[in-house]
């Protein structure tokens, strides 16, 4: 179960934004109005970058890019808003049992990560589940077909397809230090840091304390 959300979590980086507007001091980003503030996004990195980190030496990567988990997790917390609004204006609903962690995986979680907040770690496998939910029901809505264990791959990439239109009809804005372009594409280079030690000549790692640094 673990490796799946995991893979969940890496895989919003996927997603594109259309970006507009300005952004209030102390905001990480702006949606439609609604801001996503800088210590959400912290909380939110900081278990990304624990995540990101453990996929990484397993897969014999030794240099993880803090700039890139924090740009992954601000999308995620975009993604997340722009799905529930788009299940709300589609009259869409999900059930919390498809994407919050039982009990025994958040039991898991922290065997797996000691010394981790557990919750935050949850929080954020949630809510990445959490729009794959959304991208699933979304999908059979438009097809008035349920998703079986077949075709729920299928359903989930025409889903948010969906959500990615709903980007395009969003005002969306990052704050700058992000580097990112109004298509969410990089358009400014940053520092990589390694999984140890911490390289602390990132430019937007160097903001942060140690605490919030992926390490």
């Amino acid at each position: 179960m673990l490796t799946r959300t995991r893979g969940v979590v890496l895989g919003l980086a996927g997603l594109s934004l259309a970006a507009c507007g300005a952004v209030h001091p102390g905001s990480a980003a702006v949606v439609d109005g609604t801001t996503i503030s800088m210590r959400t996004l912290d909380r939110t990195a900081t278990a990304y970058c624990t995540l990101t980190a453990s996929t990484a030496r397993q897969q014999g990567i030794t240099t993880v890019s803090n700039a890139d988990v924090r740009r992954q997790a601000i999308v995620g917390l975009v993604s997340l808003r722009v799905a529930r609004d788009l299940a709300a204006k589609e009259d869409v609903a999900v059930s919390a049992s498809d994407y919050e962690l039982t009990a025994s995986q958040r039991e898991q979680l922290a065997s797996a990560f000691p010394g981790s907040d557990g919750d935050d770690l949850a929080e954020a496998i949630e809510d990445s589940q959490e729009v794959s939910a959304i991208a699933v029901a979304l999908a059979e809505k438009r097809s008035n077909q349920q998703a079986t264990t077949e075709n729920e791959a299928q359903f989930a990439e025409l889903g948010q397809n969906e959500i990615l239109k709903a980007f395009a009809d969003s005002d969306v804005s990052f704050a700058p230090r992000f580097g990112l372009a109004p298509d969410g594409t990089q358009r400014s280079a940053t520092g990589s840091i390694s999984v140890t030690p911490v390289d602390l000549e990132a430019p937007v790692d160097e903001e942060l304390p140690s605490a919030l640094r992926c390490s």
